[in-house]
């Protein structure tokens, strides 16, 4: 594909896709604990590569990519991901590959207002591109599908929300403005190799609306500056992955549902072209909806904490629902976040009744008001 051929995704009706992450293979992933995963920094993921050599971990990653691209074939999503398979953690895959973050010294650090406690690399010079780390893994993707290819990478304030700084001094808003211009290199080659979309992955923007409104926003808008026209860009912003031994303890983790409706309103008069948000497990009002304007939304209509596949007759009802306050154009089925968490089997079968409930919807079997 030309540089000329880049164009924004002209949707017409409901489309269907994941957010990002897909459930890892036994073989990627020896623990099969996803959790665990998380909670240690991803580090056990690259303990495997040290066991089994690069070779065979690139090897095994091909594969669990190929597969996890297989099932959205087969589920007939409108658009895919590679599953996020080559990343131990959806934000520290892409800090690796940036200049002036250490990964040698590790710090445990507090996260997410105190709720976690996380290992996380330093930050000990100034945060700079070096050369492109995601080219490779859409041109991947690209190769195992005809669907829409959405390329995902973490937004400024989420990005600079899990590392421990030493070089900044505590001036996040600096730190995070050197990722975006940074990241903006990224975003540039992955354009001309062909991406038509891509999403910046930054929940962290919900848990503090007045951060977001006075600098994060402005961060996010730096990381495809000048690229505007030239491909679709979307902003992920879920209430946090689902955490079981959390929800037992009671301890409130998620961000508040309730900044949706001032988030969505900053970002109505943004450059984004698509907003992504957590719908499915809190029971979202969708009565929200109207404040993103004219701008598409992604919504979030399945569990990715549970097992129980989500019926089609129930995401029928659950897009109809967002039909009452924007048109089908605008509207994205996916899932609240990522799918790592659950069972390959329990992922399939959600995106197959998603994709089943989108084609209900766009052929008008039942009406909207």
């Amino acid at each position: 594909m030309s540089k000329s051929d880049n164009k924004k995704i002209q949707q017409t009706q409901v489309m269907t896709t994941i957010i990002g992450s897909y459930p890892k293979p036994g073989y990627a992933l020896p623990s099969r604990n996803p959790r665990k995963l998380i909670d240690d920094s991803g580090r056990s993921f690259y303990d495997l590569k040290k066991k089994i050599g690069t070779r065979e971990f690139n090897k095994r990653l091909d594969k669990a990519c190929s597969e996890a691209i297989d099932d959205q074939n087969k589920a007939d999503l409108d658009i895919v991901t590679d599953g996020e398979e080559r990343r131990e953690q959806y934000i520290l895959y892409n800090l690796r590959h940036l200049k002036g973050i250490n990964f040698k010294d590790w710090v445990e650090i507090s996260v997410r207002e105190g709720v976690y406690k996380r290992w996380a690399p330093k930050i000990d010079g100034k945060i700079e591109y070096n050369k492109s780390w995601l080219v490779d893994d859409f041109k991947f993707a690209s190769s195992k599908t005809s669907k829409i290819v959405k390329m995902t990478i973490p937004g400024p304030v989420t990005a600079t929300d899990v590392v421990f700084d030493t070089y900044y001094k505590g001036n996040r808003k600096k730190m995070a403005f050197d990722y975006a211009k940074a990241v903006r290199k990224e975003i540039s080659a992955l354009i001309d190799a062909g991406c038509k979309l891509i999403q910046f992955d930054d929940p962290v923007l919900l848990r503090n609306p007045e951060r977001a409104k006075e600098w994060g926003l402005k961060a996010l808008k730096e990381c495809f500056k000048g690229l505007e026209n030239k491909a679709t860009f979307c902003v992920h912003i879920c209430r946090g992955y689902p955490n079981k031994p959390l929800e037992k303890k009671g301890v409130n983790y998620k961000a508040n549902a309730n900044y949706y409706g001032q988030i969505l309103s900053f970002l109505a008069n943004s450059r984004l072209d698509q907003v992504s948000i957590e719908g499915e497990q809190s029971n979202l009002d969708l009565s929200v909806l109207p404040a993103i304007g004219k701008k598409t939304i992604v919504l979030g209509v399945l569990d990715v904490g549970s097992e129980k596949i989500e019926s089609v007759g129930h995401l029928v009802k659950r897009g109809q629902e967002a039909l009452k306050f924007i048109k089908p154009a605008q509207l994205v089925l996916a899932p609240d976040c990522g799918l790592l968490m659950i069972s390959r089997k329990a992922a399939f079968g959600k995106l197959k009744n998603l994709a089943a409930a989108a084609k209900i919807l766009n052929k008008g079997v039942l009406k909207w008001q």
